[in-house]
């Protein structure tokens, strides 16, 4: 019985082990979820190992500056903490980083990688000089990076947050990112997929 009793606490122990679950929850809006973790406090940063969407592991490490929580089995330990006043409370940045991860999760704005290509391809063939043909798609590029989800369109998908000026914050300032990145990569395809009937053109003459 006595004997029993130790294996079956063992097992217990073992198991809480092997399926707790720990994710990093990072300022950016990142979360990852750890396979292992090491705090250097000392030298402010953190090591860890998380694996990839193609199940390969992958070290890396974050700065502490960088990190706001960690979670075990759904408890967070916060590690953000707010060094000057004019930065956000602990409260504060936990609705930003709630705003970002949703936005990291969910947005997806395929428009600005479709106007992108139009944009990228239809500029390559209009009537002037190489380098005056790249001033269009640059600028509508850069012009893009300004560019985000509206308050209403989230406030649409997240009720509970409609009135939340930080979590609107968070939530636009990664959409912005993901825009110029659509935006980006459309241009270039669209610039490369003209070079491609460009070719076609001039073998079939």
């Amino acid at each position: 019985m006595h004997r029993y009793f130790i294996t079956l606490l063992l097992s217990i122990v073992l198991s809480s082990t092997l399926f707790s679950q720990t994710r990093l929850n990072l300022i950016d809006g990142r979360q990852l979820k750890l396979e292992s973790y090491v705090f250097n406090l000392d030298e402010g940063y953190m090591t860890y190992s998380f694996k990839k969407k193609n199940g390969k592991l992958k070290n890396s490490f974050s700065n502490t500056s960088d990190i706001y929580s960690i979670s075990i089995d759904g408890k967070d330990s916060i590690i953000y903490k707010q060094d000057f006043m004019e930065e956000f409370t602990v409260e504060d940045m936990g609705y930003v980083v709630k705003g970002r991860q949703y936005a990291t999760k969910e947005y997806k704005p395929w428009l600005a990688f479709v106007s992108g290509v139009v944009v990228g391809c239809g500029t390559m063939f209009l009537p002037v000089n190489g380098m005056a043909k790249l001033f269009l798609p640059v600028g509508y590029t850069l012009g893009m990076a300004f560019v985000g989800p509206s308050n209403s369109y989230i406030a649409k998908r997240h009720e509970n947050y409609a009135d939340n000026d930080l979590f609107l914050y968070g939530y636009r300032s990664n959409g912005k990112k993901k825009i110029f990145k659509n935006t980006t990569l459309g241009v270039l395809g669209g610039i490369f997929m003209s070079g491609i009937v460009w070719s076609t053109i001039y073998l079939t003459r």
